[in-house]
């Protein structure tokens, strides 16, 4: 038995995914990236090899996505980094309770990097005040929301669902 953690990580992807969706449909020019907080709280747990892995499938489903601006792959290698470096992160002793915020931060400027480099060697605008409050956003629905993706990783663990 292969356990439950990777349907529920996907689930968890697949839910964010919707909700930013969702919000851009209703728009908000720049939602907070959910994807990021599910990557993030999976790496923060389980390290960064996992977290590379959840980044590259939630990167990937941003990319199969609409409104698809940025070129194929682009997203999903972006959302892999950013995992890994979360992952980095990790402390095995557990970490303090504003730890999310700055490694969230972290690593929705790694998934946001290249865009920017494509739309600068492009000569197209960037949204620079758009992007600083999507970080700030981001970065403050992590302090909550990492913490509910660690317990979930946790109990699945503990009751041996994993």
């Amino acid at each position: 038995m292969t356990g439950l953690r990777w349907p529920v990580r996907l689930v968890l992807l697949g839910l964010a995914l919707v909700v930013v969706l969702a919000l851009g449909a209703r728009g908000v020019l720049a939602p907070p990236d959910l994807v990021v907080i599910v990557v993030v709280g999976v790496a923060l747990s389980a390290g960064s090899s996992s977290g590379a892995l959840v980044g590259l499938l939630g990167g990937w489903l941003l990319d199969l996505a609409p409104p698809v601006a940025a070129p194929l792959g682009l997203t999903a290698l972006g959302y892999a980094a950013a995992g890994w470096v979360a992952g980095l992160a990790r402390r095995r002793s557990g970490h303090p309770w504003w730890w999310p915020v700055p490694v969230v931060a972290l690593a929705l400027v790694v998934t946001r990097i290249a865009p920017v480099l494509v739309d600068l060697g492009s000569a197209r605008p960037v949204a620079w005040a758009a992007l600083a409050w999507q970080v700030l956003a981001t970065a403050t629905l992590g302090l909550v929301l990492v913490g509910l993706v660690e317990r979930l990783e946790a109990a699945l663990v503990t009751r041996r669902w994993a």
